[in-house]
Protein backbone atom coordinates (compact mmCIF):
# COMPACT_ATOMS: atom_id res chain seq x y z
CA UNK A 1 0.00 0.00 0.00
CA UNK A 2 1.31 3.44 -0.90
CA UNK A 3 1.57 5.38 2.36
CA UNK A 4 1.48 8.78 0.72
CA UNK A 5 -1.81 10.63 1.04
CA UNK A 6 -2.96 14.16 0.31
CA UNK A 7 -2.56 16.82 2.96
CA UNK A 8 -5.04 19.62 3.54
CA UNK A 9 -3.94 23.12 2.53
CA UNK A 10 -2.68 25.39 5.28
CA UNK A 11 -4.42 28.54 3.98
CA UNK A 12 -7.51 29.33 1.90
CA UNK A 13 -8.01 32.07 -0.72
CA UNK A 14 -11.57 33.05 -1.68
CA UNK A 15 -12.23 35.05 -4.85
CA UNK A 16 -15.54 36.88 -5.26
CA UNK A 17 -16.62 38.85 -8.34
CA UNK A 18 -17.66 42.41 -7.50
CA UNK A 19 -20.40 42.90 -10.13
CA UNK A 20 -21.64 39.36 -10.47
CA UNK A 21 -25.01 38.62 -12.07
CA UNK A 22 -26.11 35.57 -10.12
CA UNK A 23 -28.61 34.57 -12.76
CA UNK A 24 -25.98 33.96 -15.44
CA UNK A 25 -24.16 30.90 -14.09
CA UNK A 26 -22.60 30.02 -17.46
CA UNK A 27 -20.74 33.34 -17.57
CA UNK A 28 -18.64 32.23 -14.59
CA UNK A 29 -16.80 29.58 -16.61
CA UNK A 30 -14.36 31.99 -18.33
CA UNK A 31 -13.40 33.26 -14.88
CA UNK A 32 -12.63 29.71 -13.78
CA UNK A 33 -10.57 29.19 -16.91
CA UNK A 34 -8.54 32.24 -15.92
CA UNK A 35 -8.01 30.83 -12.43
CA UNK A 36 -6.82 27.55 -13.96
CA UNK A 37 -3.80 29.42 -15.29
CA UNK A 38 -2.69 30.17 -11.72
CA UNK A 39 -3.61 27.14 -9.66
CA UNK A 40 -4.24 23.44 -10.38
CA UNK A 41 -7.27 23.21 -8.09
CA UNK A 42 -10.30 25.51 -7.95
CA UNK A 43 -13.41 24.77 -5.93
CA UNK A 44 -16.63 26.57 -6.90
CA UNK A 45 -18.45 27.65 -3.73
CA UNK A 46 -21.24 29.19 -5.80
CA UNK A 47 -21.42 30.95 -9.17
CA UNK A 48 -19.42 34.13 -8.77
CA UNK A 49 -17.36 32.84 -5.85
CA UNK A 50 -14.53 30.29 -5.78
CA UNK A 51 -11.86 29.09 -3.37
CA UNK A 52 -8.32 27.86 -3.97
CA UNK A 53 -5.83 26.31 -1.54
CA UNK A 54 -2.62 28.10 -0.67
CA UNK A 55 0.07 25.67 0.38
CA UNK A 56 2.48 26.57 3.13
CA UNK A 57 5.63 28.05 1.64
CA UNK A 58 3.98 28.77 -1.72
CA UNK A 59 5.15 32.40 -1.75
CA UNK A 60 3.92 35.87 -0.92
CA UNK A 61 0.13 35.77 -0.52
CA UNK A 62 -0.39 39.46 -1.38
CA UNK A 63 1.52 39.06 -4.66
CA UNK A 64 -0.51 35.98 -5.55
CA UNK A 65 -3.76 37.88 -4.88
CA UNK A 66 -2.58 40.72 -7.13
CA UNK A 67 -1.71 38.24 -9.89
CA UNK A 68 -5.11 36.62 -9.56
CA UNK A 69 -6.96 39.94 -9.71
CA UNK A 70 -4.90 41.12 -12.69
CA UNK A 71 -5.36 37.80 -14.50
CA UNK A 72 -9.14 37.78 -14.09
CA UNK A 73 -9.40 41.46 -15.05
CA UNK A 74 -7.11 41.09 -18.06
CA UNK A 75 -8.63 37.93 -19.51
CA UNK A 76 -12.35 38.28 -18.79
CA UNK A 77 -12.66 41.97 -17.82
CA UNK A 78 -14.20 41.17 -14.44
CA UNK A 79 -13.33 42.94 -11.20
CA UNK A 80 -12.90 40.73 -8.16
CA UNK A 81 -11.96 40.85 -4.50
CA UNK A 82 -9.85 38.26 -2.71
CA UNK A 83 -9.63 37.19 0.90
CA UNK A 84 -7.07 34.91 2.54
CA UNK A 85 -7.34 33.20 5.93
CA UNK A 86 -6.59 29.93 7.69
CA UNK A 87 -10.21 28.74 7.45
CA UNK A 88 -12.89 28.89 4.77
CA UNK A 89 -15.41 30.93 6.81
CA UNK A 90 -12.88 33.65 7.66
CA UNK A 91 -11.68 33.71 4.02
CA UNK A 92 -15.25 34.15 2.74
CA UNK A 93 -15.72 37.18 5.01
CA UNK A 94 -12.26 38.55 4.25
CA UNK A 95 -13.07 38.45 0.53
CA UNK A 96 -15.84 41.00 1.10
CA UNK A 97 -13.22 43.60 2.04
CA UNK A 98 -10.23 42.28 0.08
CA UNK A 99 -8.26 41.44 3.23
CA UNK A 100 -5.50 39.01 4.07
CA UNK A 101 -5.89 37.64 7.60
CA UNK A 102 -2.47 36.88 9.15
CA UNK A 103 -1.72 33.21 9.88
CA UNK A 104 -3.26 32.24 13.19
CA UNK A 105 -5.38 35.40 13.18
CA UNK A 106 -8.79 33.99 12.22
CA UNK A 107 -10.18 34.18 15.76
CA UNK A 108 -9.14 37.83 16.23
CA UNK A 109 -10.43 38.78 12.76
CA UNK A 110 -13.78 37.11 13.32
CA UNK A 111 -14.21 38.56 16.82
CA UNK A 112 -14.66 42.08 15.42
CA UNK A 113 -17.18 41.09 12.74
CA UNK A 114 -20.85 42.00 13.01
CA UNK A 115 -23.13 39.23 14.22
CA UNK A 116 -25.04 39.46 10.91
CA UNK A 117 -22.04 37.83 9.24
CA UNK A 118 -23.35 34.56 10.67
CA UNK A 119 -25.77 34.57 7.74
CA UNK A 120 -22.84 33.60 5.50
CA UNK A 121 -22.78 30.19 7.19
CA UNK A 122 -26.33 29.38 5.95
CA UNK A 123 -26.87 27.95 9.45
CA UNK A 124 -28.42 31.05 11.02
CA UNK A 125 -31.70 32.79 10.15
CA UNK A 126 -31.97 36.61 10.08
CA UNK A 127 -34.40 36.44 13.01
CA UNK A 128 -31.73 34.76 15.13
CA UNK A 129 -29.29 37.58 14.41
CA UNK A 130 -31.92 40.12 15.45
CA UNK A 131 -32.57 38.27 18.71
CA UNK A 132 -28.85 38.19 19.46
CA UNK A 133 -28.56 41.90 18.72
CA UNK A 134 -31.43 42.70 21.09
CA UNK A 135 -29.58 40.71 23.76
CA UNK A 136 -26.50 42.89 23.27
CA UNK A 137 -24.63 40.28 21.22
CA UNK A 138 -23.62 42.44 18.27
CA UNK A 139 -20.26 40.89 17.29
CA UNK A 140 -19.04 37.40 16.58
CA UNK A 141 -16.61 37.77 19.48
CA UNK A 142 -19.45 38.26 21.95
CA UNK A 143 -21.43 35.46 20.33
CA UNK A 144 -18.65 32.90 20.67
CA UNK A 145 -18.29 33.73 24.38
CA UNK A 146 -21.82 32.48 25.10
CA UNK A 147 -21.99 29.07 26.84
CA UNK A 148 -22.12 26.48 24.02
CA UNK A 149 -24.75 24.37 25.78
CA UNK A 150 -26.98 27.41 26.23
CA UNK A 151 -26.67 28.27 22.52
CA UNK A 152 -27.58 24.72 21.52
CA UNK A 153 -30.56 24.60 23.88
CA UNK A 154 -31.89 28.02 22.87
CA UNK A 155 -31.23 28.05 19.12
CA UNK A 156 -30.48 24.44 18.14
CA UNK A 157 -27.52 22.48 16.80
CA UNK A 158 -27.02 24.46 13.52
CA UNK A 159 -26.51 27.73 15.41
CA UNK A 160 -24.15 25.95 17.79
CA UNK A 161 -22.07 24.88 14.79
CA UNK A 162 -22.14 28.48 13.57
CA UNK A 163 -20.73 29.46 16.98
CA UNK A 164 -17.78 27.11 16.41
CA UNK A 165 -17.18 28.80 13.05
CA UNK A 166 -17.30 32.22 14.73
CA UNK A 167 -14.53 31.03 17.05
CA UNK A 168 -12.33 30.09 14.07
CA UNK A 169 -12.89 26.36 14.46
CA UNK A 170 -14.76 23.65 12.55
CA UNK A 171 -12.96 24.16 9.26
CA UNK A 172 -12.85 21.78 6.35
CA UNK A 173 -10.17 21.21 3.72
CA UNK A 174 -10.63 22.26 0.13
CA UNK A 175 -8.79 19.33 -1.37
CA UNK A 176 -11.18 16.39 -1.95
CA UNK A 177 -10.43 12.87 -0.88
CA UNK A 178 -9.42 10.36 -3.55
CA UNK A 179 -12.46 8.93 -5.29
CA UNK A 180 -12.87 5.22 -5.84
CA UNK A 181 -13.25 4.69 -9.61
CA UNK A 182 -16.40 2.61 -9.17
CA UNK A 183 -18.21 5.60 -7.62
CA UNK A 184 -17.93 7.74 -10.75
CA UNK A 185 -20.80 7.49 -13.25
CA UNK A 186 -20.56 8.23 -16.96
CA UNK A 187 -22.80 8.48 -20.00
CA UNK A 188 -21.40 7.62 -23.43
CA UNK A 189 -24.19 8.14 -26.00
CA UNK A 190 -24.34 6.32 -29.30
CA UNK A 191 -24.88 9.69 -30.99
CA UNK A 192 -22.67 12.45 -29.51
CA UNK A 193 -24.42 15.49 -28.05
CA UNK A 194 -23.99 18.43 -30.43
CA UNK A 195 -25.92 21.03 -28.40
CA UNK A 196 -26.28 22.07 -24.78
CA UNK A 197 -29.88 20.91 -24.74
CA UNK A 198 -28.91 17.42 -25.88
CA UNK A 199 -26.16 17.11 -23.25
CA UNK A 200 -28.36 18.49 -20.46
CA UNK A 201 -30.95 15.86 -21.34
CA UNK A 202 -28.52 13.25 -19.96
CA UNK A 203 -27.63 15.23 -16.84
CA UNK A 204 -30.71 14.34 -14.79
CA UNK A 205 -30.51 10.52 -15.10
CA UNK A 206 -26.73 10.71 -14.62
CA UNK A 207 -27.21 12.72 -11.41
CA UNK A 208 -29.79 10.21 -10.19
CA UNK A 209 -27.36 7.36 -10.88
CA UNK A 210 -24.57 9.03 -8.92
CA UNK A 211 -26.75 9.69 -5.88
CA UNK A 212 -28.07 6.13 -6.02
CA UNK A 213 -24.53 4.67 -6.14
CA UNK A 214 -23.55 6.72 -3.09
CA UNK A 215 -26.73 5.92 -1.21
CA UNK A 216 -26.19 2.18 -1.70
CA UNK A 217 -22.85 2.57 0.12
CA UNK A 218 -24.26 4.82 2.86
CA UNK A 219 -22.18 7.70 1.52
CA UNK A 220 -22.66 11.22 0.28
CA UNK A 221 -20.23 13.81 -1.01
CA UNK A 222 -19.37 17.48 -0.69
CA UNK A 223 -17.98 17.94 -4.22
CA UNK A 224 -18.76 16.70 -7.70
CA UNK A 225 -16.33 16.84 -10.61
CA UNK A 226 -18.03 17.27 -13.99
CA UNK A 227 -16.02 15.96 -16.95
CA UNK A 228 -16.98 16.32 -20.61
CA UNK A 229 -15.07 14.79 -23.54
CA UNK A 230 -15.48 15.74 -27.18
CA UNK A 231 -15.03 13.97 -30.46
CA UNK A 232 -11.67 15.65 -30.94
CA UNK A 233 -10.37 14.06 -27.73
CA UNK A 234 -10.50 17.32 -25.77
CA UNK A 235 -11.39 16.88 -22.09
CA UNK A 236 -12.83 19.63 -19.87
CA UNK A 237 -13.19 19.19 -16.10
CA UNK A 238 -14.52 21.31 -13.24
CA UNK A 239 -15.17 20.63 -9.54
CA UNK A 240 -18.23 22.10 -7.79
CA UNK A 241 -18.83 22.34 -4.06
CA UNK A 242 -22.29 20.97 -3.25
CA UNK A 243 -24.51 20.43 -0.26
CA UNK A 244 -24.25 16.78 0.81
CA UNK A 245 -28.06 16.71 0.96
CA UNK A 246 -28.38 17.82 -2.68
CA UNK A 247 -31.19 16.33 -4.76
CA UNK A 248 -30.91 14.95 -8.28
CA UNK A 249 -32.66 17.99 -9.86
CA UNK A 250 -30.31 20.39 -8.08
CA UNK A 251 -27.25 18.36 -9.09
CA UNK A 252 -28.48 18.22 -12.68
CA UNK A 253 -28.84 22.00 -12.56
CA UNK A 254 -25.16 22.34 -11.58
CA UNK A 255 -24.21 20.11 -14.51
CA UNK A 256 -26.30 22.29 -16.80
CA UNK A 257 -24.49 25.42 -15.61
CA UNK A 258 -21.19 23.77 -16.38
CA UNK A 259 -22.20 22.56 -19.82
CA UNK A 260 -23.60 25.98 -20.71
CA UNK A 261 -20.31 27.52 -19.69
CA UNK A 262 -18.39 25.13 -21.92
CA UNK A 263 -20.62 24.76 -24.96
CA UNK A 264 -22.72 27.89 -25.22
CA UNK A 265 -19.61 30.12 -25.21
CA UNK A 266 -18.50 28.73 -28.56
CA UNK A 267 -16.78 25.70 -30.11
CA UNK A 268 -14.35 23.83 -27.91
CA UNK A 269 -12.11 23.18 -30.91
CA UNK A 270 -11.87 26.20 -33.21
CA UNK A 271 -11.87 25.27 -36.83
CA UNK A 272 -13.20 21.78 -36.09
CA UNK A 273 -16.39 20.31 -37.53
CA UNK A 274 -19.53 19.53 -35.53
CA UNK A 275 -18.36 16.01 -34.77
CA UNK A 276 -15.13 17.32 -33.25
CA UNK A 277 -17.02 19.62 -30.89
CA UNK A 278 -19.81 17.19 -29.98
CA UNK A 279 -19.78 15.75 -26.44
CA UNK A 280 -18.99 12.05 -26.63
CA UNK A 281 -18.85 11.36 -22.90
CA UNK A 282 -20.19 12.98 -19.74
CA UNK A 283 -18.94 11.90 -16.31
CA UNK A 284 -19.76 12.79 -12.69
CA UNK A 285 -17.23 11.85 -10.00
CA UNK A 286 -17.91 12.46 -6.29
CA UNK A 287 -15.32 14.00 -3.98
CA UNK A 288 -15.08 14.75 -0.27
CA UNK A 289 -16.82 11.49 0.61
CA UNK A 290 -18.48 11.35 4.04
CA UNK A 291 -20.45 8.65 5.84
CA UNK A 292 -23.83 8.63 7.48
CA UNK A 293 -22.92 10.79 10.46
CA UNK A 294 -21.76 13.61 8.21
CA UNK A 295 -24.40 12.92 5.55
CA UNK A 296 -26.67 15.77 4.65
CA UNK A 297 -24.58 18.49 6.25
CA UNK A 298 -24.18 21.64 4.20
CA UNK A 299 -21.11 23.76 3.56
CA UNK A 300 -20.86 24.52 7.27
CA UNK A 301 -22.20 21.24 8.69
CA UNK A 302 -26.00 21.51 8.86
CA UNK A 303 -27.70 18.22 9.67
CA UNK A 304 -30.59 16.54 7.92
CA UNK A 305 -32.89 13.72 8.96
CA UNK A 306 -30.34 11.21 7.65
CA UNK A 307 -27.68 12.53 10.00
CA UNK A 308 -30.11 12.49 12.91
CA UNK A 309 -30.90 8.83 12.21
CA UNK A 310 -27.20 8.03 11.97
CA UNK A 311 -26.47 9.66 15.31
CA UNK A 312 -29.35 7.71 16.82
CA UNK A 313 -27.72 4.52 15.55
CA UNK A 314 -24.44 5.52 17.19
CA UNK A 315 -26.19 6.18 20.48
CA UNK A 316 -27.76 2.73 20.20
CA UNK A 317 -24.25 1.34 19.68
CA UNK A 318 -23.15 3.07 22.86
CA UNK A 319 -26.09 1.57 24.75
CA UNK A 320 -25.05 -1.91 23.62
CA UNK A 321 -21.26 -1.66 23.89
CA UNK A 322 -20.79 1.08 26.46
CA UNK A 323 -20.10 4.82 26.32
CA UNK A 324 -16.48 4.28 25.23
CA UNK A 325 -17.52 2.47 22.05
CA UNK A 326 -17.77 5.63 19.91
CA UNK A 327 -14.89 8.10 20.16
CA UNK A 328 -13.81 11.33 18.51
CA UNK A 329 -10.20 12.44 18.00
CA UNK A 330 -8.53 15.84 18.08
CA UNK A 331 -5.10 17.50 18.36
CA UNK A 332 -3.61 17.65 21.84
CA UNK A 333 -0.49 18.68 23.75
CA UNK A 334 2.52 16.43 23.30
CA UNK A 335 5.96 16.01 21.81
CA UNK A 336 5.92 12.77 19.84
CA UNK A 337 3.48 11.72 17.11
CA UNK A 338 1.66 9.33 19.43
CA UNK A 339 1.06 12.21 21.85
CA UNK A 340 -0.07 14.89 19.42
CA UNK A 341 -3.64 13.57 19.26
CA UNK A 342 -6.15 12.50 21.91
CA UNK A 343 -9.64 10.99 21.86
CA UNK A 344 -12.82 11.28 23.89
CA UNK A 345 -16.05 9.32 24.09
CA UNK A 346 -18.58 10.89 21.73
CA UNK A 347 -21.27 12.96 23.50
CA UNK A 348 -20.06 11.60 26.86
CA UNK A 349 -16.73 13.31 27.49
CA UNK A 350 -15.67 16.85 26.51
CA UNK A 351 -13.75 16.95 23.23
CA UNK A 352 -9.96 16.80 23.56
CA UNK A 353 -8.66 20.24 24.54
CA UNK A 354 -6.88 22.30 21.92
CA UNK A 355 -3.08 22.42 22.16
CA UNK A 356 -2.01 25.03 24.70
CA UNK A 357 1.20 26.00 22.94
CA UNK A 358 4.48 24.77 21.46
CA UNK A 359 6.37 21.99 23.22
CA UNK A 360 10.17 22.13 23.53
CA UNK A 361 11.59 19.45 21.29
CA UNK A 362 8.18 18.77 19.77
CA UNK A 363 7.91 17.50 16.21
CA UNK A 364 7.36 20.64 14.08
CA UNK A 365 4.60 21.06 11.51
CA UNK A 366 3.82 19.85 8.99
CA UNK A 367 3.24 16.48 10.60
CA UNK A 368 3.30 13.19 8.68
CA UNK A 369 -0.06 12.48 7.10
CA UNK A 370 0.08 8.74 7.77
CA UNK A 371 1.07 7.65 11.26
CA UNK A 372 0.93 4.58 13.45
CA UNK A 373 2.42 2.18 10.88
CA UNK A 374 5.57 1.48 12.90
CA UNK A 375 7.27 -0.68 10.25
CA UNK A 376 10.68 -1.99 11.20
CA UNK A 377 13.28 -0.59 8.80
CA UNK A 378 17.07 -0.46 8.55
CA UNK A 379 19.03 2.65 7.70
CA UNK A 380 22.22 1.55 5.91
CA UNK A 381 25.36 3.26 4.69
CA UNK A 382 26.84 2.83 1.21
CA UNK A 383 28.59 -0.39 2.30
CA UNK A 384 25.37 -1.92 3.64
CA UNK A 385 26.21 -1.48 7.34
CA UNK A 386 23.54 -0.32 9.77
CA UNK A 387 23.73 3.39 10.61
CA UNK A 388 23.56 4.03 14.37
CA UNK A 389 23.04 7.18 16.44
CA UNK A 390 25.43 8.00 19.27
CA UNK A 391 24.45 9.31 22.67
CA UNK A 392 25.50 12.78 21.49
CA UNK A 393 23.11 12.55 18.53
CA UNK A 394 25.69 11.90 15.82
CA UNK A 395 25.25 9.41 12.97
CA UNK A 396 27.84 6.69 12.66
CA UNK A 397 27.88 7.04 8.86
CA UNK A 398 26.11 8.85 6.03
CA UNK A 399 22.66 7.29 5.36
CA UNK A 400 22.52 5.83 1.85
CA UNK A 401 19.80 3.14 1.84
CA UNK A 402 16.60 2.19 3.64
CA UNK A 403 15.72 -1.50 3.87
CA UNK A 404 11.92 -1.79 3.94
CA UNK A 405 9.69 -4.73 3.13
CA UNK A 406 12.45 -6.81 1.59
CA UNK A 407 13.63 -3.96 -0.65
CA UNK A 408 16.54 -1.58 -0.44
CA UNK A 409 15.59 1.94 -1.52
CA UNK A 410 18.18 4.64 -2.14
CA UNK A 411 17.98 7.74 0.06
CA UNK A 412 17.79 10.85 -2.14
CA UNK A 413 17.98 13.34 0.75
CA UNK A 414 17.93 13.31 4.53
CA UNK A 415 17.80 15.67 7.51
CA UNK A 416 18.69 15.16 11.15
CA UNK A 417 19.12 13.40 13.39
CA UNK A 418 17.25 15.17 16.20
CA UNK A 419 17.87 13.46 19.55
CA UNK A 420 15.09 13.54 22.15
CA UNK A 421 15.46 12.77 25.86
CA UNK A 422 12.22 12.61 27.83
CA UNK A 423 11.42 12.25 31.54
CA UNK A 424 14.97 11.34 32.55
CA UNK A 425 13.92 11.55 36.20
CA UNK A 426 11.24 8.82 36.01
CA UNK A 427 10.86 5.16 35.18
CA UNK A 428 9.24 6.21 31.87
CA UNK A 429 12.44 7.84 30.62
CA UNK A 430 12.97 7.65 26.84
CA UNK A 431 15.85 8.42 24.53
CA UNK A 432 15.42 8.29 20.79
CA UNK A 433 16.39 10.17 17.63
CA UNK A 434 14.35 11.29 14.64
CA UNK A 435 15.53 11.24 11.04
CA UNK A 436 13.68 12.52 7.95
CA UNK A 437 14.47 10.80 4.65
CA UNK A 438 13.34 11.30 1.08
CA UNK A 439 13.55 8.03 -0.84
CA UNK A 440 14.29 7.52 -4.50
CA UNK A 441 10.72 6.29 -5.12
CA UNK A 442 9.39 9.73 -4.13
CA UNK A 443 8.11 8.83 -0.65
CA UNK A 444 9.18 10.85 2.40
CA UNK A 445 9.35 9.18 5.83
CA UNK A 446 9.96 10.11 9.43
CA UNK A 447 12.19 7.47 11.02
CA UNK A 448 13.02 6.98 14.69
CA UNK A 449 15.81 4.99 16.28
CA UNK A 450 15.07 3.73 19.78
CA UNK A 451 16.45 0.78 21.74
CA UNK A 452 18.86 -0.05 18.93
CA UNK A 453 16.33 -0.36 16.11
CA UNK A 454 14.88 1.89 13.42
CA UNK A 455 11.13 2.30 12.78
CA UNK A 456 9.12 4.25 10.23
CA UNK A 457 6.83 6.26 12.49
CA UNK A 458 5.22 8.41 9.81
CA UNK A 459 4.94 9.19 6.10
CA UNK A 460 4.65 12.65 4.56
CA UNK A 461 2.58 13.74 1.60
Amino acid sequence: MNPRIRRAPSRVLVMRLVDWDGEDAAAFEPVLDALDLLTPYVEVLEPGCAAVPLRAGSGDEALFCERLIDTVSGLVEQDCLTGVADGLFAAVLAARDGRIVPPGGDAAFLARRDVADLLATALVEPETCEILRHLGIDTLGKFRELPPQAVAERFGAPVRRAQALAAGRSTRPLVPRPVAPELAVADTPETPYETVEHAVFAARPLAERLLRVLDERNLTCTRVTVTARTGSGLERRRTWQIDPAITAPDLARRVRWQLEGWLAAGPLVHGGDEAANAVTSLELAPGGLVGLVAAGRGLWGEKTAAAVRAEAALRHTQSLLGPEAVRIAGPSDGRDLSERYASAAWEVEPPPPQPSGPWPGGLPDPLPQLTGTGQDVEVLDAAGAVVAVSARGDLSATPALVALGGRRIRIAAWAGPWPVAERWWSADARRYARLQVELADGSVALLAREDGRWRAVGWYD
